[in-house]
């Protein structure tokens, strides 16, 4: 009688023993998942506030004056087809006037394109000239020696582009503009 009352006693303390080690072993993966799930959501988030922020500071001061047009444009290129967009890169186009006129009066352009390539320094493409070619109503068509066409809309500073295969683009040219693309765009 005594052996069967310490057996189940020990059977007792074994089952009481396993529960309290299974219970160990739930809270303690638990917590690991938990902290990693949080690890990964914080590894997220900086990753996505990292993406709305841009490389190069985005602003439109052009200005018209009777001399034409002072100022520059810094400006993030979006597609107008958004599939074309590249996803591991960022393309930035910086527009400035320069105190140059042609024959036929025509303003002269810097154009500086800049790329950021994912974990790499933002880099500088070089800088090419673009010409004022037209002036129609609100909207000065820009061209440079590749036949790639800029139009800005001299009331709304917008800025398209189109190049010589046809594609289209604008800059978008302030944070909240570039925030609220790059939010859309990786959901």
């Amino acid at each position: 009688m005594e052996k069967e009352n310490l057996k189940n006693s020990l059977s007792k303390k074994r089952r009481v023993s396993l529960m309290v080690l299974f219970l160990l072993v739930v809270i303690i993966s638990t917590s690991y998942i938990t902290s990693y799930v949080i690890k990964q959501g914080h590894k997220f988030d900086l990753l996505y506030q990292y993406e709305v922020i841009p490389d190069i500071e985005l602003k439109n001061t052009l200005l018209e004056t009777q001399n034409g047009l002072i100022g520059e444009i810094r400006g993030f290129v979006k597609f107008d087809n958004v599939a074309d967009q590249p996803s591991n890169s960022r393309q930035y186009y910086i527009l400035q006037t320069l105190n140059k006129f042609d024959e036929n009066s025509h303003q002269h352009f810097s154009l500086e394109e800049v790329i950021k390539m994912q974990y790499l320094s933002p880099r500088s493409l070089g800088v090419s000239e673009l010409v004022e070619v037209s002036k129609t109503g609100n909207t000065i068509t820009l061209e440079d020696e590749n036949g790639n066409k800029f139009f800005i809309d001299k009331l709304t500073k917008y800025v398209s582009m189109r190049d010589t295969n046809g594609d289209s683009a604008s800059l978008i040219t302030d944070d909240g503009g570039y925030r609220d693309f790059v939010e859309g765009w990786l959901k």
